[in-house]
């Protein structure tokens, strides 16, 4: 969802149509955005469909490869011209297709009728500080800090299947408490960081830290959204002294399935459910928590990272975020033209872009004063 709410941003930036290629897994999930009978579904005939992932044709069309290529006889801006279909690679650190980050490139992609995108990134940041681009970015986005809520609440529209399962579950189990809190717990190593060591981590985040979850008997729901079920049944079974609130849990897979529609539909009940809660305590560096707090405009709790928590006993266990916007975690490193990105509030008439609270390196949007 993220790097699709970027694709349609660059969309309205250079004049495009945007259109996607979803697998099966993704079918059902979400209501076509666009009126009058419009859709922006790849058509199931069309020459390259499904042929994006492969190696072969990322070789022959990948921008990243022909700047490579062409940079040696000095000819970029013929070879890119001359071609009409370019494949965008944007998941890497390759130099190459960090190139497109450039208003001199974008230039050139100006006339190449097909762009093929692939992405997991939240990547609109870069482009405030890409001076092409700043300016329409910023009438269409005067809040720094709503881009991807206003984006994301025009393009995810999910289907009567997802909604209806969100509704039944909220006005079952979230409705009628006086605060919902969300906790979205991604363990990435479960050797390194497995559940009897994230939930003291967790608790000192909710109890102590934050304070968000005081020993009161304040009406209070914790919706937990994790792949494990560890979480859920020590906070249920009143672990940490919460046996006063009301703690739900809509699944439990064991491990994330990718390619699975089933499973893509109870990932995005818990985005949506999370996105209606007044608090939400995330983990670091995890896309889903991103979407979650960033449909919802909150500044979340990040979880910190706990597989040195030994060493880090006396350090915070989470930190707020000053900005509800997701983070770009693998930017390019190079000066935009005339941009700087010496540090981290560089680029454009004003700093709009600050480092990831949670992620030293990436960036993220924020309405920064100095």
């Amino acid at each position: 969802m993220l790097s699709l709410a970027s694709s349609f941003v660059y969309a309205l930036l250079t004049d495009r149509v945007l259109l996607v290629d979803f697998d099966d897994s993704m079918s059902g999930l979400f209501c076509e955005p666009f009126p009058d009978d419009a859709t922006w579904l790849l058509p199931g005939d069309f020459t390259f469909k499904g042929r994006s992932n492969g190696e072969k044709f990322r070789g022959v069309y990948s921008l990243g490869n022909l700047l490579e290529k062409s940079e040696k006889k000095h000819d970029e801006e013929i070879a890119v011209q001359a071609t009409a279909l370019l494949y965008l690679y944007l998941s890497g650190d390759n130099n190459y297709d960090m190139l497109f980050y450039r208003d001199d490139t974008q230039k050139l992609l100006t006339n190449v009728p097909w762009l093929v995108l692939r992405s997991d990134q939240h990547f609109v940041p870069y482009f405030f500080v890409m001076p092409g681009f700043r300016a329409e970015l910023d009438r269409l986005f005067p809040d720094k800090e709503a881009v991807f809520q206003h984006v994301g609440r025009y393009l995810f529209s999910p289907t009567n299947r997802v909604w209806g399962r969100v509704a039944r579950f909220y006005d079952t189990y979230l409705a009628k408490a006086e605060q919902r809190i969300g906790l979205q717990v991604r363990v990435f190593y479960p050797d390194k960081t497995p559940a009897s060591l994230m939930l003291p981590h967790i608790l000192r985040c909710m109890q102590v830290v934050s304070g968000i979850l005081p020993r009161s008997r304040t009406l209070k729901a914790v919706l937990v959204a994790s792949l494990l079920e560890e979480f859920y049944t020590e906070l249920k079974g009143g672990g940490g002294g919460v046996a006063a609130v009301g703690v739900y849990q809509t699944s439990h897979e064991g491990w994330q399935e990718t390619g699975n529609g089933a499973h893509n539909v109870k990932a995005l009940v818990d985005i949506y459910l999370l996105s209606m809660c007044d608090v939400l305590v995330t983990s670091h560096f995890s896309t889903f928590g991103y979407v979650a707090h960033s449909l919802a405009g909150l500044r979340p709790w990040y979880l910190q990272n706990p597989g040195d928590y030994e060493a880090k006993r006396n350090e915070p266990a989470c930190v707020r975020a000053v900005s509800p916007e997701p983070c770009f975690h693998f930017h390019p490193y190079y000066d935009t033209n005339s941009a700087n990105h010496g540090d981290a509030a560089g680029g454009g008439p004003a700093p709009v872009i600050m480092n990831c609270e949670d992620y030293e390196w990436g960036f993220k949007l924020a309405n920064l004063k100095y």
